[in-house]
């Protein structure tokens, strides 16, 4: 069919369908009185337009009677062989076959276009398809193998062949709950998010262009009626075929953007609408849209002039369906994705819904400006973080509104906002200031009144010559705390704490832990899960797992102190840099030394070198950097940064204190690995006796030191002095303490037997 004979065609097609169905019969017996065949033509168009899925395969173009195709099965098509027809669209057919010629085989999609379709328009966007294809390489896209012409001169490509099935039909086949079907999508968007960097617009995503195959795997197909941003034709500027001009729209109807219904020029905008398509049916099982008849001008009418409900809101709702569709149920629906009707409900309601409806928009430049920013809210969707979608309700009617009446809509808010403002920040700043004053000078007098009679036990009096040591005063400071406390949690909550930092400071942590637990549990009920001072506990309770050396349960406590202090928090606050060092320490001690290196890279970079830091920290921070770097073998950087740590240690403590004591300890460490053993000799003691003015005897740190020193004079050949010092760190008073600690630093039988 030539361009001219189509054109007399679609122009009489355009004209029939503005009149009532009774009167077309007449207006094209008179048109085509002396061309019957272009009757023919035309009624066959208004019949396949009357079809619900008339516009399936694109343009009502197929409905026109062109040449047969013959029996293509076991023909030869260059150097592949055709199987059977797997496809039909509306330029060309796909065929199953299988390579002959070569040195092996290969099973192959082939597309070939249709006889009597070899206009130059066809061929030109039939090779434009060829060469979007050759430029796209990416493992969820399928991609272009060969190409060539047939004997009769019609072109053909092979694309790798999918054995699969459209993304829907294989999520409710597997069914998939929402977010495995969300973790799926987000495939979908990677690859066309590569397509768009690659200046190529799909413009007819659907499922059916989607297929998943047994594996899971993902793969996009059929760029027939793609367009390239940037023509190209062997390197030279030219125009590539239009297919959106008046009369030769190619597209989907239940995944068309409005801009393509309306013919306008389409961008990568239009694939986001038809990802928010696929989303949609993916989540409910339903479409955005219901068309009836799916005519031209139904689909416009639909598209066009009604908006989205809300996925969490059709999911639940009863539809209609047209005459030929079969919808499913509320339950086939909700079986499919393994869940109960209200609990899909509740789990489409916010995010899903605003990623949804905001992809549907239908102004293209208020929908995702990318499909890699629709993935990114996909996966802090998953992640549960905030999305960028926001609900199109009041606030954006609104502000249409003031758009139209600018100058007096601004001046007359101005002057409320204005007085609004003033007094509703003095009357909540005041009352605020007001009631935590009043709150914290209670909490004050609760406090003191509560330690003045915990410690009034240690008066002659009471405790009758009878000695209490610091372990039984915390312990009865612990059980007060739970029974005098109970009516003031905010009190009992605080002094838990300060009693727990105790406990693990003498080393005992199973108290520790018990202590902060309940502190955890007392400010979630007081703040709710996301308070600072639930954040707070979490990092004191992690401390404890990791002094312990429960790692997992360390990691998991400052992973949700982490996830807390950085919804209220810069991410230079020292509340943050606290939490990320102890991150740091827990890999560290797991073993993960990369991930420990890189979280100290992160914290150095972001807050030593501005500054903003307090020096205790910082120290501390340096310590530990410098430790991983041990581990990773840089021994250079491993002893500077512990003498730049020991000095800024005993700038900020002094001479006698436990962070001193570690750093001394760890230059010892670093300096054995050197074979300077005579100065690391010097640093062990120098720890050890620290240690035990610290912390008396019976202390895992001391143990640590002494099963050090003991290692370096057994290395050194010095048996008479490691053996002392070997028994008491393995002594049965410290076995307890040394239990946990000593085989990751140097396992008993390593010195026992030379004794």
């Amino acid at each position: 069919m030539t361009p001219e004979r189509w054109k007399k065609v679609q122009t009489l097609f355009e004209r029939a369908l503005e009149l009532q169905p009774g009167q077309r019969e007449a207006f094209l017996r008179r048109a085509c009185a002396v061309d019957a065949e272009l009757y023919r033509e035309v009624t066959s168009l208004l019949e396949a337009d009357r079809t619900p899925h008339s516009l399936l395969e694109g343009l009502a173009l197929d409905a026109v009677d062109l040449p047969a195709e013959s029996d293509w099965e076991g023909k030869q098509v260059g150097a592949y062989k055709i199987i059977r027809k797997i496809g039909s669209g509306g330029m060309g057919a796909v065929f199953l076959a299988e390579r002959t010629q070569g040195d092996f085989e290969q099973r192959v999609a082939l597309k070939l276009i249709k006889p009597g379709m070899d206009s130059e328009d066809i061929l030109r966007r039939f090779r434009s398809e060829r060469q979007i294809l050759a430029r796209l390489q990416h493992p969820n896209i399928a991609r272009l193998l060969d190409g060539g012409r047939n004997d009769d001169g019609r072109p053909y490509f092979t694309l790798e062949y999918v054995d699969g099935e459209p993304i829907d039909r294989y999520c409710d086949r597997q069914r998939l709950t929402i977010e495995q079907r969300l973790q799926l999508f987000q495939t979908v968007c990677a690859a066309m998010h590569y397509a768009h960097r690659n200046l190529v617009v799909h413009r007819d995503l659907k499922p059916g262009n989607i297929l998943a195959t047994a594996d899971g795997t993902v793969k996009l197909l059929d760029f027939g009626i793609a367009k390239m941003l940037t023509p190209e034709n062997d390197g030279h500027p030219s125009p590539l075929p239009t297919l959106t001009r008046a009369g030769a729209r190619v597209l989907t109807p239940e995944y068309a953007a409005p801009e393509q219904i309306r013919g306008d020029p389409i961008t990568t905008a239009a694939d986001i609408y038809a990802l928010g398509v696929l989303l949609y049916e993916l989540l409910t099982g339903r479409s955005p849209h219901q068309f009836s008849t799916r005519s031209p001008a139904e689909v416009e009418r639909a598209v066009l002039t009604t908006e989205p409900k809300k996925p969490s809101t059709v999911v639940t709702q009863k539809q209609t369906p047209a005459p030929t569709d079969d919808l499913p149920t509320t339950e086939d629906i909700c079986a499919a994705r393994r869940i109960l009707p209200e609990r899909l409900r509740r789990r489409l309601r916010g995010d899903l819904d605003n990623i949804c409806l905001m992809a549907l928009r239908e102004e293209p430049e208020r929908r995702y400006s990318s499909a890699e920013q629709l993935l990114d809210d996909i996966k802090r969707h998953l992640n549960g973080l905030p999305v960028a979608a926001r609900p199109d309700t009041l606030r954006y009617r609104a502000t249409k509104f003031v758009q139209r009446h600018k100058i007096g809509v601004a001046s007359a808010l101005a002057v409320v906002l204005l007085i609004v403002a003033l007094v509703a920040f003095y009357t909540v700043r005041l009352a605020h200031e007001r009631d935590r004053a009043r709150l914290e000078a209670q909490k004050a007098e609760q406090v003191a009144d509560f330690l003045q009679g915990l410690f009034a036990v240690a008066d002659p009096g009471q405790s009758r010559g009878e000695q209490i040591t610091a372990r039984e005063l915390l312990q009865r400071g612990a059980a007060r705390i739970k029974t005098e406390l109970a009516d003031q949690p905010e009190v009992q909550a605080t002094m838990m704490a300060v009693i727990g930092d105790v406990y693990r400071s003498l080393g005992l942590y199973p108290e520790a832990q018990r202590q902060f637990e309940q502190v955890v549990r007392i400010r979630e009920r007081l703040y709710g899960e996301a308070h600072p001072d639930v954040a707070d506990a979490y990092y004191r309770l992690a401390r404890v797992h990791q002094d312990d050396f429960d790692h997992e349960a360390a990691e998991a406590a400052v992973g949700r102190a982490l996830a807390i202090q950085k919804q209220h928090f810069p991410a230079t606050a020292p509340e943050v840099v606290r939490s990320l060092h102890l991150l740091g320490q827990t890999h560290y001690l797991r073993g993960h030394y990369e991930t420990a290196d890189s979280i100290y890279r992160a914290i150095l970079n972001g807050q030593i070198e501005d500054g903003t830091l307090p020096e205790e920290d910082r120290a501390a921070i340096l310590r530990d950097y410098a430790t991983v770097q041990h581990e990773l073998g840089r021994l250079d950087e491993t002893e500077q940064g512990y003498r730049a740590a020991l000095r800024l240690s005993r700038r900020i403590h002094g001479e006698l204190h436990p962070q001193v004591a570690t750093t001394l300890h760890l230059l010892g460490d670093v300096l054995r690995h050197k074979g300077d053993l005579r100065a690391a000799e010097t640093f062990y003691r120098q720890a050890l006796e620290m240690r035990e003015k610290l912390f008396g005897e019976v202390h895992p740190d001391v143990g640590e030191t002494l099963n050090h020193l003991a290692r370096l004079l057994y290395t050194m050949g010095d048996y008479d002095r490691a053996e002392p010092l070997a028994r008491r760190a393995h002594s049965p008073s410290a076995s307890r303490c040394m239990a946990k600690r000593t085989w990751r630093w140097w396992p008993a039988a390593a010195i026992w037997p030379v004794f």
